[in-house]
């Protein structure tokens, strides 16, 4: 992002979500983790080494994830960052917040006739800091003001709008991260691993 412009991906990011991981918009739990060592991440959210298994979105979808297991499916996301999508932990799983000294943003929609969209929260060394969600209106108040910066722009309203806001909260994610989804992410293949129940 430039200190002049704020920057805007190219296409809705909730449109992509829709469009490559249908599936997700009935609820999806993302993780952006600081940190380019995807074996040294796997192993601290202390995930079954032999299940590890490379595969598309698509093929997540239809072939490796038993819908009861915990799992995590997580790859590259931009120099210095991994992304993941979590299944069947909760925000704030044990597993999560054992990725330690390292900002772990957290994004959890629990489908729309779930508990919603909820906020942007930021973890660091197994605490939750506080939420990094873009304010209602421009210049508004943040509970992590230090990322004010990166909203510019993406104000979420007062009317409430999961998809929007979706939206919002992935730009949000694509500027701190350096990277917005785009075709290419979406597509990418990346490691499933199965995580324990004991975890």
């Amino acid at each position: 992002m430039t200190d002049t412009e704020p920057a805007f991906p190219a296409h809705n990011q909730w449109d992509l979500l829709v469009e490559y991981g249908h599936w997700l918009e009935l609820g999806f739990h993302a993780l952006w983790i600081e940190g380019d060592d995807r074996e040294e991440l796997a192993r601290l959210l202390r995930v079954d080494p032999v299940s590890r298994r490379e595969c598309d979105l698509k093929t997540l979808d239809e072939e490796a994830v038993d819908p009861d297991a915990k799992g995590v499916w997580m790859g590259p996301h931009s120099p210095g960052w991994t992304h993941a999508f979590a299944f069947n932990l909760y925000s704030s799983h044990p597993a999560i917040l054992n990725l330690g000294k390292r900002r772990v943003f957290e994004l959890y929609f629990a489908g729309e006739v779930g508990e919603g969209l909820e906020p942007l929260y930021l973890n660091y060394d197994g605490e939750q800091l506080g939420e990094v969600t873009p304010p209602y209106e421009e210049g508004g108040d943040m509970e992590l003001a230090d990322y004010r910066p990166y909203a510019a722009g993406l104000e979420l309203g007062t009317k409430r709008d999961y998809r929007r806001d979706a939206h919002l909260m992935f730009c949000m994610m694509g500027r701190i991260t350096g990277r917005f989804a785009d075709r290419d992410w979406w597509t990418a293949s990346r490691s499933y691993y199965r995580i324990p129940d004991e975890t």
